[in-house]
């Protein structure tokens, strides 16, 4: 077998690129159904909001059992094709089949069969997703042992994330696309299978071509509860976990509400005209991110990821405040400047969480002598998850709340202005809660490299022996 020296560091730029593709696979299955539930589900097929909110979340709690699961059998997973890299395959292909049947449903079925659809299928989808992803951030964390490296590795993750972000946003706008359908309810029916094929397609290639750390292959098989319990004592991982937690919460329960702002607000119950901004505003998300990938892997290897992670949710908490003033129908596209700002921030999130997850992961090795890579993956993307499926629940519920009836061609002022508010004032509450998690994480890059060098005198003993 190849190795790129799993002490020390240096990772195959193609492998990098492979690796890095799994990220568009990523996006597709986190991402795409985000865009296309709510205007198909509530908008299109005229399912309760609520409901909408609720049947996306319960396959958040199922994952509560399938996510450690999947990380403790990859963990203990001995094959000659590898630990992670079966799971990856099969998890990319159900994936796309299934992304692709979920928006079948029929407008003449009654509410109940239209909520009950859509959680099957949800269900069904995001357990494929588990199936992928999992294994994927386990991959992510030993493909280097080196600091740095393990940064400019998740810089291709980032860039090529951000290149299915050009794609992901003119999803919704698609369903527009006139020879795919006579409405949008129609149409996504071809747009789902199109996002299907980008999702098995993407999701073969880091499976096929990545390599990875033969380190963890002879080690004993791990009891899932006691890597349960060994994971979560990890202060660390701790901090990581609670940084993204509050991230997701603040971005994801208004997250919606920007679809209803743009169409209402911003476009007076203009749908199609919304759905151009919200492509454009996608792209420029995209290609924000596709300049500042290289940027945030150099400043965070010259500065330490921490400091770079504070600036970035600084940046954040501005660009949500000013949503108040630059959503404005007097001019749509300023609200372009909001999605500027958002990018390099997420762009830096992305890139150095990942870092810093692998360097959890390190010190765990420091204590417990095990590579668990899988579990603590697993970990992550639940709790990542998690958030996703609190607020989606909440979500629904909110966008009832403020009075929002899709039924309306023109909603009341009052609603319309809840929404801006709390669109405004909500995530920059938890962005400040993950400002405090990332002020007390302890790992600098100073002490990363002291946690290395004890790992190898400890192998290099072992070896000895």
């Amino acid at each position: 077998m190849s190795k790129h020296e799993y002490t020390g560091g240096h990772v195959p730029f193609w492998e990098k690129v492979a690796f890095g593709i799994g990220g568009m696979c990523n996006d597709f299955m986190g991402n795409v159904i985000m865009v296309l539930a709510l205007p198909i589900f509530n908008i299109g097929l005229g399912l309760d909001a609520r409901l909408v909110g609720i049947a996306l979340s319960i396959p958040k709690f199922w994952d509560a059992i399938t996510d450690p699961v999947m990380g403790n059998i990859s963990d203990n997973t001995r094959s000659r094709f590898g630990r992670r890299k079966p799971y990856m395959l099969v998890g990319s292909f159900c994936g796309g089949l299934l992304f692709a049947l979920m928006w079948m449903a029929s407008p003449e079925w009654s509410q109940m069969q239209l909520f009950w659809w859509l959680t099957g299928m949800a269900i069904l989808f995001y357990t494929a997703y588990t199936v992928f992803v999992v294994p994927w951030n386990g991959l992510a964390s030993e493909l280097t042992m080196n600091v740095d490296e393990r940064t400019r590795v998740m810089a291709y993750r980032a860039f090529f994330g951000s290149l299915a972000g050009l794609i992901t946003p003119w999803a919704y706008k698609l369903c527009f696309y006139k020879p795919f359908g006579a409405t949008e309810v129609e149409a996504v029916k071809w747009v789902g299978a199109i996002f299907g094929l980008l999702i098995i397609l993407t999701g073969v290639i880091p499976a096929i071509f990545c390599k990875e750390n033969p380190a963890g292959e002879h080690q004993d098989k791990i009891n899932i509860f006691k890597a349960i319990k060994e994971t979560l004592k990890n202060r660390p991982f701790l901090l990581i976990i609670g940084m993204i937690f509050f991230l997701m919460v603040g971005i994801f329960l208004v997250q919606p509400m920007q679809l209803y702002i743009g169409i209402y607000y911003l476009f007076d119950g203009d749908k199609a005209a919304a759905a151009q901004l919200g492509g454009v505003a996608g792209t420029l998300f995209a290609l924000a991110a596709l300049l500042a990938t290289p940027i945030v892997a150099k400043v965070g290897t010259l500065f330490g990821k921490r400091r770079t992670l504070l600036v970035a949710l600084v940046v954040l908490i501005i660009a949500s405040l000013l949503s108040w003033v630059l959503y404005t129908p007097v001019n749509p596209y300023l609200s372009l400047i909001c999605m500027a700002m958002i990018s390099p921030g997420m762009a830096c999130v992305w890139i150095l969480m990942g870092s810093m997850l692998a360097d959890a992961c390190d010190v765990d090795e420091l204590n417990t002598g095990l590579r668990r890579e899988g579990m603590y993956g697993a970990m992550y993307s639940w709790f990542l998850k998690a958030a996703i499926a609190a607020v989606l629940a909440l979500s629904g519920f909110l966008v009832n709340r403020v009075g929002f009836d899709p039924l309306l061609e023109v909603q009341s002022a009052q609603s319309i202005t809840q929404m801006r508010l709390l669109f405004a004032l909500v995530p920059p509450g938890f962005y400040l809660l993950a400002f405090a998690c990332v002020w007390f994480y302890p790992l600098s890059e100073k002490r990363m490299h002291e946690v290395r060098e004890e790992l190898n005198a400890r192998k290099n003993v072992e070896g000895g022996m």
